[in-house]
């Protein structure tokens, strides 16, 4: 056999065969809170900070199986037994066809949940609070 580099599309060498490479995750949360948790967005690291600086307990992307799939809901409030989503992407079709699916299989699955769209304008903390406190969650 020739002892050559195998040679990707880019110019890169391929790694000899067998030998696995750690996958890159494409999205992985990179963002700190001064919670100490890494969130994924801005919009969900100002939620963050809103709820340490309120002193409500939250659990980032839990993972729950609902109807043998995996969802990641953006934050688990244990307290109140609530999921809250922030819903950032409003502008884009897909995201909202994702979101009105998740929020029938919450739905369906009687957990409850609080969707929070947000489009830049005006204070993502007083739409949470506000959210929050429809709901019934005491701030203090």
């Amino acid at each position: 056999m020739h002892n050559r580099k195998r040679f990707k599309k880019t110019g890169k060498p391929h790694p000899p065969r067998g030998v696995r490479l750690p996958r890159k995750r494409k999205f992985e949360p990179k963002l700190e809170t001064s919670s100490g948790t890494k969130v994924r967005s801005s919009y969900e690291k100002r939620c963050a900070e809103f709820l340490y600086s309120k002193q409500i307990r939250f659990i980032y992307e839990p993972l729950i199986i609902l109807d043998e799939r995996q969802y990641r809901p953006d934050f688990y409030l244990p307290d109140y037994n609530l999921f809250l989503e922030i819903c950032g992407y409003g502008h884009i079709p897909y995201y909202n066809d994702r979101t009105a699916h998740k929020m029938k299989i919450y739905h369906k699955h009687n957990l409850q949940a609080i969707f929070i769209y947000y489009n830049g304008k005006g204070s993502l903390e007083e739409l949470i609070e506000k959210e929050l406190q429809d709901f019934g969650v005491s701030l203090s």
